[in-house]
């Protein structure tokens, strides 16, 4: 064998090692991007300018269905196995780490939910309209990864936009360590009582 032929053959593996890798993540130019620069899992704009937006928060959690957190005939419920928060840079750009990696198991989907005070909530599953009408979100995928915001309409309802954040994250944002989706978030709470307030006036008044 002729010297060094070892340590080819051991590169070669090597190679071949992190080819695979590349191949069953989410995708190989996303995989051989973190040596440099890292694709970001989404950058979110203005709906209106199309301007970036920094200081967003963005939620992400995983979460797993389990047959053993409740009793059998109630059928299960999703656990939360991990949970991540960070906030948009100047570009808009928000990075989480396999964000889009392809996984084997189920509990390795995250579901994104994105905040800033003075935009509507940006929801990966739903689009908020009220507190009753939320369809699906059809315009957010791995190729397209732009989140459009939009400035809050002033027709819009705070008690009915906390009943749509705590439906589309379970509430899960409590559970995150940093809190700092949950801090953002409480901004809205002065709105939220001057508007139940306003609410109860009117009822009494009639």
């Amino acid at each position: 064998m002729r010297k060094g032929s070892g340590s080819s053959a051991g590169a070669a593996l090597l190679g071949s090692v992190v080819f695979l890798m590349c191949l069953f993540s989410s995708t190989g130019s996303e995989c051989f991007s973190l040596r440099d620069n890292p694709s970001p899992a989404a950058t979110v704009i203005d709906d209106e300018t199309g301007r970036p937006i920094e200081g967003a928060v963005a939620l992400a959690v995983w979460r797993k269905h389990s047959s053993t957190a409740r009793a059998w005939w109630e059928g299960g419920t999703d656990v939360v196995v991990r949970i991540e928060e960070v906030v948009s840079d100047k570009d808009g750009n928000i990075f989480i780490e396999d964000f889009w990696s392809w996984h084997l198991f189920e509990n390795n989907e995250p579901h994104l939910t994105i905040y800033k005070f003075g935009y509507v909530c940006w929801d990966q599953g739903n689009v908020y309209i009220d507190a009753f009408n939320a369809p699906r979100r059809t315009d957010f995928s791995k190729k397209n990864r732009t989140v459009r915001m939009k400035k809050w309409p002033e027709r819009f309802s705070f008690v009915g936009h906390e009943t749509f954040i705590g439906t589309v994250t379970y509430s899960d944002y409590n559970k995150a360590p940093k809190n700092l989706f949950k801090n953002a978030y409480d901004y809205e709470i002065p709105f939220r009582v001057s508007e139940r307030t306003e609410r109860d006036k009117l009822k009494k008044e009639h």
